[in-house]
């Protein structure tokens, strides 16, 4: 199972002295669905504005992992009941807002690494096409260069092909985004953050003092 880092604000000596550990957590808890429901306002507002949706989404995507590594993280202070099953709806939410974002990265670190392969080999293209010229025989047709000439060839093609392709599947995550932010589990996993916002359903243990 995957961690998460959870950065809870730091507090004074005093501070601690007055609170228990799940005031502690319910300030950070609160804090996180106040981000959810702004990237989720900002969603709501952004109408035809790819950028600002996909800024939203960020958002959306960015709260649901720091609410879900907190419970995680506290589950021992929660009702773990509820920490688990909210913990798990917000791991698909996250986990279908990424999927977009991660073949428009895959996309560039693909092409990218294929761009600095061809440039690398540059210079010995350029030599082997000059020697090909010079040595070609009747059997090997003009155009068609020998040796490592060809890489930079299979480079392009290989790009225009990463490129397709991944457009494509960043098209599809698109589209599985826009459809799982209109359905009905979706909002129900958004009334729960909204309940969030204002009440933690916290267990005994979060009754000892913050340290």
């Amino acid at each position: 199972m995957q961690h998460h880092e959870v950065d809870i604000e730091p507090f004074t000596a005093g501070d601690t002295d007055r609170l228990t550990a799940g005031e502690v957590l319910a300030g950070y808890l609160h804090a996180r669905a106040g981000d959810f429901l702004r990237g989720l306002r900002m969603y709501g507002e952004s109408g035809s504005d790819t950028a600002a949706a996909e800024a939203a989404a960020r958002t959306l995507r960015g709260a649901a992992r720091r609410i879900g590594g907190g419970l995680h993280t506290y589950r021992p202070l929660l009702d773990p009941a509820w920490a688990d099953q909210l913990r798990t709806e917000l791991g698909w939410l996250s986990g279908t807002l990424a999927q977009e974002h991660a073949c428009t990265s895959r996309l560039h670190r693909l092409l990218g690494a294929l761009a600095r392969l061809s440039g690398a080999t540059a210079a010995s293209s350029a030599a082997a096409v000059s020697v090909s010229s010079v040595s070609r025989t009747e059997d090997q047709p003009e155009g068609v260069p020998s040796g490592p000439g060809t890489l930079t060839v299979g480079a392009s093609r290989a790009g225009a092909l990463l490129d397709r392709q991944l457009t494509l599947a960043r098209t599809r995550a698109h589209s599985a985004a826009l459809q799982a932010l209109g359905s009905s589990r979706f909002h129900a996993v958004a009334d729960a953050v909204a309940v969030l916002a204002s009440e933690v359903p916290l267990g005994p243990l979060a009754a000892a003092p913050a340290v």
